[in-house]
């Protein structure tokens, strides 16, 4: 968790805030960095509304956070997105903020539409980073919190914005991912339908990322695979993913031939992807949402990276594997590769796989 950083605190611990909205509309993995935060926050106002500002398709990752959300107000992204929606669509998010009166509207995302929202909300305490992502954004913020450069996780950073706030300190501990009921149930049904019982050991594949330079080719996830199941026969791979994964994971199934390989991507929500990463020992993936879900389950990630920084936004916390090449060019940010050579994706097979079977051997897969 953080360490013992100073912060201009904002006073507002001693204030009355009955109300408060958390704005973070995405991303999947940013929602999950956000509960410690979150936490700390409920710690700091016991009897307040706790309310969360959202796009609508991540709506399911809320039922997860570890205090009571007593309210959700979508964000639509898509409708604000489109010339005949725009207006409607507006005009309802902005009369959705108001309704409420709140006393207080921290935004973790740090980008101007968020803080457009934020302004609009007509909240008289409004709190984000003084750097944030989109330097506009900090015109709507009464409290524009300075976080400390050694401060770099996002999680710590979202930790260190309300502990300016609150005058709180975290816990070390972070909070618990708690089951769903109904998505429990519904993931049973889903393995029941794809012949997985609660005893098979599951290694986890995630092969989908949304940038083309975070995601690594289905043929080098079917080496892994086979190469992991040679060495452990014992176990199954479940890969996991949404519906636009599903090309990627026949390919992975067709390329390593082997039965042992299963795929559930396209056949789950966000809420059954979570109890199905909750089913898996570890997760090999990508840089992508389903590795901070993983994280925040206590599950060891074995994640690729290339063109972002781990130690910004990988895994949180010290008992993950992270493989990434030493280049020029790592960690450029790029959505698709300038060069077009995908440098960063030629890693070595056979590390990654020693590394794995090390764990397995360890014993560290069964404390999960």
């Amino acid at each position: 968790m953080t360490q013992n950083f100073k912060y201009t605190m904002t006073g507002l611990k001693n204030k009355k805030i009955d109300k408060i909205l958390i704005v973070k509309p995405s991303s999947l993995g940013d929602i999950f960095h956000c509960f410690a935060a979150v936490a700390l926050l409920h710690k700091a106002f016991p009897h307040a509304q706790l309310d969360w500002f959202v796009r609508p398709e991540f709506e399911e990752a809320i039922a997860y956070c570890p205090v009571k959300i007593n309210r959700i107000i979508h964000f639509p992204r898509r409708r604000l997105g489109k010339a005949k929606s725009f207006l409607p669509a507006f005009i309802k998010v902005v009369n959705d903020l108001r309704k409420e009166k709140y006393d207080l509207i921290v935004d973790f995302q740090g980008l101007l539409r968020s803080a457009i929202f934020t302004s609009l909300s007509r909240s008289s305490q409004t709190c984000g980073f003084a750097l944030p992502k989109e330097s506009a954004a900090r015109l709507a913020y009464k409290h524009k919190i300075h976080i400390p450069k050694e401060c770099v996780h996002a999680v710590d950073r979202n930790i260190a914005l309300v502990e300016a706030v609150t005058g709180l300190k975290a816990s070390k501990q972070v909070p618990a991912l708690a089951q769903v009921d109904k998505f429990k149930k519904q993931i049973e049904i889903i393995f029941k339908k794809h012949n997985i019982s609660p005893d098979n050991k599951l290694m986890g594949i995630i092969p989908g990322a949304r940038w083309d330079s975070k995601r690594w080719p289905p043929d080098f996830f079917a080496n892994i695979a086979a190469d992991f199941l040679a060495e452990n026969p014992d176990y199954k791979v479940l890969i996991i993913g949404a519906p636009d994964d599903q090309t990627s994971a026949q390919k992975i199934i067709s390329k390593a031939s082997d039965k042992r390989i299963i795929s559930i991507a396209g056949d789950t929500g966000i809420g059954e992807m979570i109890e199905a990463i909750r089913h898996c020992r570890f997760i090999f993936s990508n840089d992508s949402g389903p590795v901070h879900i993983a994280a925040a389950l206590q599950k060891t990630v074995f994640a690729v990276f290339g063109p972002t920084d781990p130690d910004k936004t990988g895994p949180y916390g010290d008992f993950h594997h992270i493989f990434q090449r030493d280049l020029k060019c790592i960690k450029c940010l790029k959505r698709t590769c300038p060069a077009g050579s995908y440098q960063c994706h030629d890693l070595d097979i056979s590390e990654l796989i020693s590394t794995l079977n090390n764990y397995i051997k360890s014993g560290e897969a069964n404390e999960n």
